[in-house]
């Protein structure tokens, strides 16, 4: 089975648009392939059939090499020349111009496709996630706040990019108080960390949270992702 799941399409204007996105694939190296031949019992010793494929490849880099195409079943080989030629008198110059061996699929390997079945899985973590905080003035990891200074939020995909409403840093009192970080207040903005000023936030519990359009790719998400940290956060209350 080809398992796959559905994300957001962010190539089209459709905000409904999904792409499907291969996932748990297994990779199998020649030494698998051997072994696979070996099961079938057609008598071969992994020797012999080692010696096969190892001939198989030298002579098809030797006909590639002479300038030659290769057709199999499982694909299509053929040389080509990259570079920009200056006029008709130009010639080959390895330093302007590069030979390059195309591929393509066989008549065998597009039989194969439509042989593939799928399964539809849920979609594994997507966009941003926060792996640990840390406040700057008591280092204290996952646990204190100190309003007025620095946080330094670490994770994935947290540059705070996009212009929906609920883009931003925000902190959730127990109370369900809400308040977000002034943009002005984001001081370093990278998608491995996020560094912010701490809000005037009253002594107490507090959850962060982080939502973001970015996605990576140089072009905005087209919803926000929201990442939640796990851990409550303590505002500690002023000593007496």
């Amino acid at each position: 089975m080809l398992e796959y799941s559905l994300e957001l399409n962010e190539l089209t204007a459709n905000p409904d648009d999904m792409r499907a996105k291969t996932v748990n694939v297994v990779s199998r190296n020649q030494s698998a392939v051997i072994d696979r031949i070996l099961q079938t019992g057609a008598g071969l010793t992994r020797s012999d059939v080692l010696s096969v494929l190892e001939a198989e490849k030298q002579v098809i880099y030797a006909m590639l090499a002479d300038g030659e195409a290769v057709t199999t079943d499982l694909f299509n080989a053929s040389p080509g020349i990259q570079g920009v030629f200056t006029g008709a008198e130009d010639s080959f110059d390895p330093k302007r111009h590069r030979v390059k061996i195309h591929l393509s699929e066989g008549a065998g390997l597009r039989k194969v496709e439509a042989q593939v079945k799928t399964k539809k899985v849920l979609p594994t973590q997507t966009g941003a996630f926060i792996a640990s905080v840390t406040d700057v003035k008591s280092g204290s990891a996952n646990n204190l706040l100190t309003p007025g200074r620095p946080l330094r939020i670490y994770g994935s995909k947290l540059k705070v990019t996009g212009d929906e409403p609920s883009v931003g840093v925000w902190f959730k009192g127990a109370d369900g108080v809400e308040i977000q970080v002034d943009e002005t207040d984001i001081v370093e903005n990278k998608p491995s960390e996020v560094i912010v000023m701490i809000p005037a936030l009253a002594a107490g519990e507090w959850t962060l949270r982080l939502t973001t359009q970015f996605s990576g790719s140089g072009t905005d998400a087209k919803k926000p992702h929201t990442a939640e940290f796990g851990a409550v956060l303590t505002v500690p209350a002023e000593p007496t």
